[in-house]
């Protein structure tokens, strides 16, 4: 495997042997495998949730800005929408991308949302108009010269975007790509500063890390069907790879504590990880699932299933506890948790977007 960083033309060849171990503030690891059983009683039955709107088509992420006081929604409409969940209304909706919207979050001021979509464009919000700012995008590649150059070129995915964030200081949008990268653009200018190749590994999904400075990304990669967690440091040096076949990182999670990083499978497994990356246990699940988020505090994880449900596993053992039921047999394909009053959001695939009260 080789992975090239490119800083403004200039590439960077990276070695893939992962640095020593940092010291990690987790439990002793259990390698064993857990399965979630369903509890006894339900503590959660009486829960019933309220509606705050819906997403025609489908919602496909939640996020909530930093205090908590705005909700947006992707979809497969090709739009964002703003919602306030307190109100429950729609305050307004982001239009202009021509494929679905895989995912959106907010500046850390809570002034722009960036939005990553399949019609391969990343593209920056502002959050009072509902204005599109900047639309990033890279340039067709040359037409290919040789036989070789265009077997090369047809190997590659076409660069639709999957995930976007911005950096901590909201400088910067960093963005996951189907064409095995990970770009860095300037979130004034809409220049490209940097640009991390990952041959053969789609890029589901990129977050910053918890542990120190640096990226993860869930990568996807075509030789073995494996998606991957990639560590990568604040200069971008590949620093460890954690996954196997019974451990894919489709969806993941990091609590707020540092201790904790949760990746799914999608259909039958959790694995639970110390945020610097060591394995630590798993625990089957058996049915379907979509999306993960820590609860308030951090007492809680929940699982969004296929059958409308939410599993509710409670850390550090992650013992299965309850349910919350949407009292539809929809999928749960999104789940956002108030950072205001730790109540859980939930998207379902047929547009409704549903309120829990907090749970702890």
């Amino acid at each position: 495997m080789r992975l090239v960083w490119c800083v403004l033309g200039a590439c960077l060849m990276v070695g893939c042997s992962p640095t020593q171990k940092e010291k990690e503030k987790t439990p002793v690891p259990d390698a064993g495998v857990d399965t979630a059983k369903a509890p006894p009683k339900n503590p959660f039955a009486e829960l019933r949730p309220t509606e705050i709107g819906r997403h025609p088509e489908g919602v496909t992420h939640l996020a909530f800005s930093a205090d908590g006081a705005m909700l947006l929604s992707a979809g497969r409409d090709k739009t964002i929408r703003l919602w306030s969940p307190a109100e429950r209304k729609e305050l307004r909706s982001l239009a202009g991308h021509t494929g679905t919207v895989a995912m959106a979050s907010f500046s850390p001021d809570g002034g722009r949302v960036v939005s990553a979509s399949a019609d391969e464009s990343v593209r920056v919000w502002d959050v009072a108009t509902g204005k599109q700012k900047l639309m990033l995008r890279e340039p067709p590649p040359p037409k290919p010269k040789t036989d070789e150059e265009a077997q090369a070129l047809a190997a590659i995915p076409p660069p639709q975007a999957n995930w976007a964030i911005f950096s901590a200081d909201g400088k910067s949008v960093i963005a996951a790509y189907d064409d095995f990268s990970i770009r860095v653009w300037d979130a004034a200018s809409g220049k490209k500063i940097r640009h991390l190749r990952d041959e053969g590994c789609r890029q589901r999904s990129v977050h910053l890390r918890k542990d120190a400075p640096g990226l993860v990304s869930a990568a996807g990669c075509m030789d073995d069907g494996v998606t991957y967690l990639r560590f990568f440091d604040e200069a971008g040096n590949l620093q460890s790879s954690q996954g196997n076949e019974t451990q894919d990182a489709h969806f993941l999670a990091f609590d707020r504590q540092n201790r904790f990083l949760v990746t799914a499978d999608g259909s039958a497994m959790l694995s639970i990880y110390s945020a610097q990356g060591s394995f630590l246990k798993k625990v089957m699940m058996g049915t379907y699932h979509f999306c993960l988020a820590f609860g308030p505090d951090d007492k809680t994880l929940l699982v969004g299933t296929a059958g409308g449900e939410v599993w509710v596993f409670r850390p550090p053992g992650f013992e299965r506890e309850g349910k919350l039921d949407t009292g539809e047999k929809e999928a749960v394909d999104a789940m956002a948790v108030s950072p205001r009053d730790g109540s859980l959001v939930v998207g379902l695939r047929n547009g409704r977007i549903l309120r829990f009260d907090a749970i702890r």
